[in-house]
C-alpha cells in the first residue's frame, strides 16, 4: 500500500475518534524501514497532552486499526503531543498562543519584512495582530504567513 493511501485511511480512521474524545489530531506521520510501519500520530488539546493521555490513547488507536486492518504489516505506533517547538499552521495554532511571543515567518515580504516577531494580540479569520516593540500592532494577512513558532520566555 501506498503511503499517501494509507494516511488516508489511518487519517480517517482516527479522526473522528479523536474528535469523540475532544482531542485535536494534529499530525499523522508514516515511516517505513525494513517491511515494518512507522505510525506516528500527534495529537493536543487546550489544556495540553499528558504523558498518561498518549498512553490511552495509543492503546486506543491501536485497537482501531487493529480492528479495521489499516496497516498491512507490523508496525510501531507512537502517539505524542507536538512538543513546544511545533510549527504554528492555521487559525487555531495562533489562537492558542494568545499574548505569548511568537515569531511569523511569511511566504514573501510584507511591509519590506519576512519574518515578525512579537505578542500575539489577536486573531481574525482573515489576519494576525501583533505587539512589539512598536504602540502600533503589526497586521498580518493570513495568507501572508507561511508559519510560526513559539518563542520561549524566561521570567
Amino acid at each position: 500500500m501506498q503511503r499517501e493511501t494509507l494516511s488516508q485511511h489511518v487519517s480517517e480512521a482516527i479522526k473522528p475518534f479523536l474528535d469523540a474524545q475532544g482531542v485535536e489530531f494534529v499530525e499523522l506521520q508514516l515511516q517505513q524501514h525494513k517491511g515494518r510501519w512507522l505510525v506516528r500520530v500527534f495529537v493536543d488539546n487546550n489544556g495540553g497532552i499528558s504523558l498518561e493521555d498518549c498512553r490511552i490513547l495509543s492503546f486506543e488507536i491501536g485497537q482501531l486499526l487493529d480492528a479495521e486492518n489499516l496497516v498491512p504489516a507490523s508496525y510501531v505506533l507512537e502517539v505524542s503531543s507536538p512538543g513546544l517547538d511545533r510549527p504554528l499552521k492555521n487559525l487555531r495554532d495562533f489562537r492558542r498562543q494568545c499574548q505569548r511571543m511568537v515569531t511569523v515567518f511569511l511566504h514573501s515580504p510584507y511591509l519590506d519584512k519576512a519574518q515578525y516577531t512579537g505578542r500575539v494580540a489577536a486573531v481574525t479569520e482573515s489576519h494576525l495582530f501583533l505587539h512589539s516593540d512598536t504602540e502600533t500592532p503589526i497586521t498580518i494577512p493570513f495568507q501572508s504567513i507561511d508559519h510560526g513558532v513559539v518563542e520561549l520566555e524566561f521570567k
